[in-house]
């Protein structure tokens, strides 16, 4: 057992030395102009990449250290095999290619909190978790996104580099779950607020979504982005729902998740609401008086709170972080491609539909804002 043990060792090691091999070859064939080349043997690292995590499984097996250090240089090659296509689009072009830097950023911001933490768990004298699914996909994600690259397939390649980034923003937080769940290195959060801050860790790359391409008009988005937007405020709304359901099922009801959950519904509908106006889908009045209902509840909390009580959830809130859910959906389904080639008179019903629903969901905001301050009065009587 221990001979089979160590030669899926050293195969493991042997393979991913001619891994690193084929990496260095890329960079080389980049900075050569040999594209077609470098991009057939970007295609032979992700075939090497795949059978290496779903066949040999030898990271498994690896002892700590090597499996750390073996890690890392393959996502630092990775790295340097993105920014040397960054640095030579720069140098053809002379012009920065935003969603490639971004990536190139948060590839390195992947490998440098991956080393740190991994050190510390190793110095603790614990295991390295496996490599899981999500850091799997993300890592075969980062290999596809460089052959687009290389190719020069315009939207695939910003298709797949929005992919790879919420990839490894998923496999992070996955480590990071599995890091803090870990009672000796911090008191493990509940899954409903789990979800709850999911909620608030995604909102950024929403916005990422909203406007890949940077253009503020929404309507020339990419289908797959668009879809990829409506999918990730369904996962909102889901969330949304399933933290206060667990939360109760669970008997996990805490102080932390009544504060942390209407904060993470502003902060994931505000973000919404502000590109919006960005695309001219709602007025600055709207979502102005919208935000001025928001702050304004959070102040009559943070009141409640210096009296010691804890201003629960109202029905009205309730129904209105619902019904604002329910209005971004019908705008960002209204938005897609298909729905527009398929119902009758659509540009018409265009024209009308964002300004109404928005204009529904601020008027149920700010009537949701009065039924919180009149069932609150005992709380203001004590500061007026």
């Amino acid at each position: 057992m221990t001979e089979t043990t160590s030669d899926v060792r050293l195969l493991g090691r042997i393979w991913s030395i001619l891994r690193a091999c084929v990496f260095v070859a890329v960079i080389v064939f980049t900075w050569l102009g040999m594209t077609k080349t470098a991009s057939v043997l970007v295609l032979i690292a992700l075939v090497m990449g795949w059978v290496a995590s779903y066949k040999l499984k030898f990271q498994e097996i690896e002892k700590p250290y090597y499996k750390l250090w073996l890690n890392i240089v393959d996502r630092a090659l990775a790295f340097a095999v993105m920014t040397s296509i960054f640095i030579r689009d720069f140098i053809k072009s002379e012009e920065v290619e935003i969603l490639l830097g971004a990536g190139c950023a948060v590839i390195l911001a992947r490998l440098v909190a991956y080393g740190l933490f991994s050190l510390g768990i190793l110095r603790e004298g614990k295991q390295l978790p496996r490599r899981r699914r999500w850091s799997r996909l993300a890592n075969l994600s980062t290999t596809i996104t460089m052959a687009m690259y290389l190719l020069n397939l315009e939207h695939y390649q910003q298709i797949c580099m929005v992919a790879t980034i919420l990839l490894i923003a998923a496999s992070t937080c996955a480590y990071a779950y599995w890091y803090y769940r870990d009672p000796a290195h911090r008191k493990p959060l509940s899954i409903a607020s789990q979800l709850t801050m999911s909620r608030i860790v995604l909102t950024p790359f929403f916005l990422w979504v909203f406007f890949y391409d940077n253009d503020l008009d929404y309507s020339n988005n990419n289908v797959v982005f668009k879809f990829l937007a409506l999918f990730m405020v369904l996962g909102f709304m889901l969330t949304d729902f399933l933290d206060g359901y667990l939360a109760r099922k669970m008997g996990e009801v805490s102080t932390l998740g009544k504060y942390l959950d209407p904060f993470s519904d502003k902060i994931s509908n505000m973000t919404i609401f502000m590109c919006f106006i960005a695309t001219g889908y709602a007025s600055v009045w709207m979502v102005a008086l919208i935000y001025f209902r928001e702050a304004s509840v959070e102040t009559l909390r943070t009141l409640a709170a210096s009296e010691n009580v804890i201003m629960p959830a109202r029905r009205s809130g309730k129904w209105k972080t619902a019904l604002q859910g329910v209005g971004i959906v019908l705008i960002l389904v209204g938005a897609l491609d298909p729905v527009a080639n398929i119902v009758p008179n659509y540009q018409a019903i265009w024209n009308v539909l964002p300004t109404a629903v928005m204009g529904s969901i601020t008027a149920i905001t700010l009537i949701s804002g009065v039924d919180y301050f009149l069932a609150s009065k005992h709380i203001l009587k004590k500061f007026v």
